[in-house]
């Protein structure tokens, strides 16, 4: 298993300082759940400076600047595995990665029908995943995750994380 994580410009709007220590306490807990071989992260241009603060995160250059591009490209580095994406903002526990580890199927968390920042793909759906993020490049990652399962009838199951500790887990705009 993999670990995406997905970092765009909008992402630093409230505080750099912030984003990165909130980076640092997710890469804490994604080192001892998932380990630090398994970490990639798809960074614009605008995050050059997090090549000295995580040597050991694989990057991958995400050209365009947006979540849907940088799954794009990060999904097509990481063919051949099951891939937890992760956006930059969201808030990682023990306890929301165990929620997600264990499922069969494609799995999206949403917040008030809007993607929390964390879904899980599993290695046979990979590609058609990466095909209807090419669908999608100037929607959103909940319209991607729709059009597969719309389009390419992959059981695709929306896990709902509002309520309990999990409610603040993306700072959604």
């Amino acid at each position: 298993m993999k670990v995406l994580l997905l970092l765009y410009s909008s992402l630093l709007s409230p505080s750099r300082r912030e984003l990165y220590k909130n980076l640092e306490k997710n890469m804490e807990v994604l080192t001892k759940v998932i380990g630090i071989d398994s970490i990639y992260a798809s960074i614009s241009s605008h995050f050059k400076d997090l090549f000295d603060r995580f040597p050991e995160v694989c990057f991958i250059n995400n050209l365009r600047d947006s979540s849907v591009f940088g799954a794009y490209k990060g999904l097509r580095k990481l063919r051949g595995d099951d891939v937890i994406i992760l956006d930059g903002g969201v808030k990682v526990t023990r306890d929301l990665l165990f929620k997600f580890i264990g499922r069969i199927h494609v799995t999206v968390g949403t917040i008030r029908d809007r993607w929390a920042g964390i879904a899980l793909v599993k290695m046979r759906d990979l590609d058609y995943m990466i095909r209807s993020l090419e669908r999608n490049f100037e929607g959103t990652m909940i319209d991607a995750f729709r059009t597969l399962k719309e389009t390419y009838s992959i059981v695709t199951e929306f896990l709902d994380l509002e309520g309990g500790s999990e409610e603040a887990i993306l700072d959604i705009k």
